[in-house]
């Protein structure tokens, strides 16, 4: 069976074919530089040793709203996990309501994609940190299982364990996780009626927020606060299935499959652009504290993502135009790689600091910089022609396509 194209690729806005949709492809690259920016803005407000002081200094004098769009970017991880059950859902559930290839098939064409690309970034990353751990007096019952546990991008699951080698990568070690159940997301969710789909969609944002509700309580309750506890609730991959979950069945309820070419008339405003400009001034809100910050980010943010993927899917409204502009697909496809390359841009931030203590002004754009030379041809020249490789050596040796 043929691995479906990039949905990157295809006709005019406004139109679709079995694989076109270039709005989802370019508000991923929006997302995930978003979140990018929120991991630099986040170490230049953190604690720092002495004579680090400078670091991302930039942020000072920059203007003060984008510095708390960039400070709110954790927003955006959960529009990344359902447009990742959007996408995955659009090209692989089938009519029958079933995965279109094989399980081992589509689990292998995902690790293809992401594995080869985080291994090469990992040995650089154990190369230039286990020194400094040993260093530290860390104990190698704590080294070893996390450095496997990220090198198989299972960290996720161990809170303690995420940010010691590559803290980006917990989203993809969540995504790890939604691929190995997705086939069975399928069947069961193709078990409910249409209008079951439409009541588990609207009842997603309240499962969600769930965790929340814990962690709520245990702040009542005058627990101290614990970092391990906040990443527990903020990344446990079984957490965000109801947003994986949420996208899939948008696929569903509104025929929107590869298998059902749709067409629709351009607009220059739709019901997508008023949502996104909603997320983009909760983005640019000050002072968004826990709890408030886990019930935006794991509930109340849903209905308007849901709304907006939706309509840039169809292609509809002024967004859709936008972030189906030349070049906004083909950086989309960076995706993976910008967040596997992040750590590196993290720990080249703080070394630069210390080798040149002037650069700090400059920090903001050369990390900017340094991750799109990264990410390009980390994607284009690593990235897809390894999967290729892997493809046709591996995965379909002696398939009849």
């Amino acid at each position: 069976m043929e691995e479906p194209k990039d949905i990157s690729q295809g006709t005019a806005p406004g139109k679709t074919n079995d694989h076109y949709l270039p709005a989802l492809t370019g508000i991923r690259f929006f997302a995930i530089f978003h979140i990018f920016m929120f991991h630099l803005v986040s170490l230049y407000g953190s604690e720092k040793p002495e004579g680090m002081e400078d670091m991302l200094i930039g942020f000072k004098d920059a203007p003060q709203t984008l510095v708390v769009f960039a400070s709110n970017g954790w927003i955006s991880t959960s529009l990344f996990f359902l447009l990742s059950g959007f996408i995955l859902a659009y090209l692989y559930w089938g009519e029958d309501g079933q995965l279109t290839t094989t399980r081992r098939r589509f689990w292998l064409l995902r690790a293809a994609r992401i594995y080869p690309i985080h291994l090469i970034v990992m040995i650089f990353l154990l190369l230039m940190q286990v020194p400094w751990y040993l260093g530290q007096d860390m104990p190698l019952s704590t080294l070893v299982p996390s450095a496997l546990a990220t090198l198989a991008l299972l960290q996720a699951w161990v809170p303690p364990w995420i940010p010691l080698w590559s803290w980006p990568t917990w989203t993809i070690s969540a995504l790890v996780f939604l691929y190995l159940i997705m086939p069975w997301l399928m069947t069961t969710l193709s078990r409910l009626s249409h209008r079951q789909m439409i009541i588990a969609l609207i009842a997603m944002p309240f499962v969600s927020i769930i965790p929340t509700l814990g962690y709520t309580a245990r702040m009542v309750t005058g627990a101290p606060w614990s970092m391990n506890v906040d990443m527990f609730v903020a990344n446990t991959p079984v957490f965000w299935v109801p947003y994986f979950a949420a996208g899939m069945l948008l696929t569903r309820i509104f025929s929107l499959s590869r298998f059902k070419p749709t067409s629709s008339n351009p607009s220059w405003f739709a019901w997508g652009d008023a949502a996104f400009i909603v997320v983009i001034a909760i983005a640019c809100a000050p002072g968004i504290e826990q709890p408030l910050k886990f019930f935006v980010r794991q509930g109340l943010l849903m209905p308007f993502f849901v709304i907006m993927v939706l309509d840039l899917a169809r292609g509809r409204g002024l967004m859709a135009r936008v972030f189906s502009l030349p070049g906004t697909g083909f950086l989309g496809e960076t995706g993976y790689s910008i967040f596997i390359w992040q750590s590196i841009i993290l720990l080249f931030t703080s070394v630069s600091l210390m080798a040149m203590p002037a650069i700090g002004p400059y920090q903001i754009w050369i990390a900017v910089g340094l991750i799109m030379a990264l990410a390009i041809p980390s994607t284009y020249l690593i990235e897809k022609p390894l999967a290729r490789v892997i493809r046709r050596k591996y995965i379909d040796r002696g398939v009849t396509k």
